[in-house]
């Protein structure tokens, strides 16, 4: 510390040379320290195979459960009506030969519950591996 002498009395005024000192040494230290510490973790980027390229894009699977006219249920697969059992089948074929297996699922809003987990039954024992409910605006977007 430094005194002066005043007219009222000693004033003391820090020094702050060592205070500089400090903080240069210990700048140098991180500059020093900063270029080591900063290697990364490498990763690998995945690359496209040959045959993602060349795989047409398959349109959606889409099954309509609705009531007819006459009031009995009716199912469809992309518009074409069937029964439970025979839309169970063509949904397994169609697993068969597709990577995405999702199938959008568009109920009426007059069908029971368990008529609704029967049809969503016959879907995952086809292959589905995610079902996706649509709702009037999503199907009117997709044109089913």
């Amino acid at each position: 510390m430094a005194f002066t002498a005043t007219t009222r009395g000693i004033a003391s005024e820090i020094n702050v040379t060592p205070l500089i000192d400090v903080l240069l040494v210990l700048l140098i230290i991180f500059m020093v320290i900063a270029p080591v510490s900063s290697q990364g973790i490498g990763a690998a980027l995945p690359q496209p195979g040959a045959h993602t390229a060349s795989e047409p894009v398959s349109a959606p699977l889409v099954v309509q459960l609705s009531y007819g006219e006459s009031g009995v249920p009716a199912y469809a697969l992309n518009r074409q009506e069937m029964n439970l059992d025979e839309m169970g089948n063509r949904l397994a074929m169609a697993m068969n030969l597709r990577q995405d297996r999702t199938v959008f699922l568009q109920a009426d809003g007059r069908f029971d519950l368990q008529e609704v987990v029967g049809a969503v039954n016959t879907i995952r024992r086809a292959g589905a591996s995610e079902i996706a409910l649509l709702t009037r605006k999503d199907c009117n977007q997709m044109n089913c």
